[in-house]
Parts: structure tokens; sequence; C-alpha cells
């Protein structure tokens, strides 16, 4: 019978689940807001705070993306998008970067939210952490 080795650790030294948590937290950001959906409906990430703080976190800030760059097109007549087109894709790419590199990032008005949700969301799934 074939022996099953589990890796402990990675590459780097981290542990797996570590590794793990921070790439389903870039995932959940990069394809926003549908994969931040889904990480705060999954069960088996409910009991993640890290990878609930950047879902609900991705999820608040696509939210108010889409409504901040709707007000600015409409008001300037289309015109807006090539301000905050390339504005939002950098602080999307740094919110990708920053999950991956396990650092929490603290956006005005929304971490506040997104903290207190993954409170409700970790204490609602039944576990402690």
């Amino acid at each position: 019978m074939a022996e099953v080795i589990r890796a402990t650790e990675t590459n780097d030294g981290t542990p797996k689940g570590e590794s793990d948590s921070r790439l389903m937290a870039a995932i959940s950001w990069g394809l926003a807001p549908i994969s931040s959906l889904v990480f705060i409906l999954l069960d088996n990430y409910k009991k993640d705070q890290y990878v609930q703080y950047y879902s609900w976190l991705s999820l608040a800030y696509s939210v108010s993306v889409y409504v901040i760059s709707l007000i600015i097109n409409v008001l300037t007549l289309g015109m807006g998008v090539c301000l905050t087109g390339p504005v939002m894709f950098v602080l999307w790419i740094v919110g990708i970067w920053k999950a991956y590199q396990g650092e929490k990032w603290v956006l005005p008005y929304i971490s506040e939210w997104a903290e207190k949700q993954v409170q409700k969301t970790v204490s609602s799934s039944g576990t402690t952490i």
C-alpha cells in the first residue's frame, strides 16, 4: 500500500493552511463580487476569519465602485470613466496583492463594516477562532 505524505509547510516556510487562506482571499478579491459571495456562503470558509474579512471587504468594495462610477459617469456624461477606471483598477490590484501577501488592508468606512460582518459570520457558524 502506498504511503501518503502530507506537507505541513509550503516552500516559503509558511503553514499550508495560512497559504491556502491567503490564496482564497486573493481569489475572493480578484473575481469579486461573485467569488466573494461564494466564499461568504461556503461552510468550509465560514470559520476562516482572514478569508471572510477579504470576502466581505471585496464585496463592499465592488458594490461601492459600481455605485460611485455610475454616479460619476452620469454626472460627467461618460467622461468620468477616464478617471475612475484607472483608479479603481489600481485599487483592485492592490487589494489582490495585499490579500495574497497576508496583510490586513484597511479601507476607510468599508473595513469597519467588513469586520462587523466577519464577527457575525464567524459567530453564527458556531465556532470560535
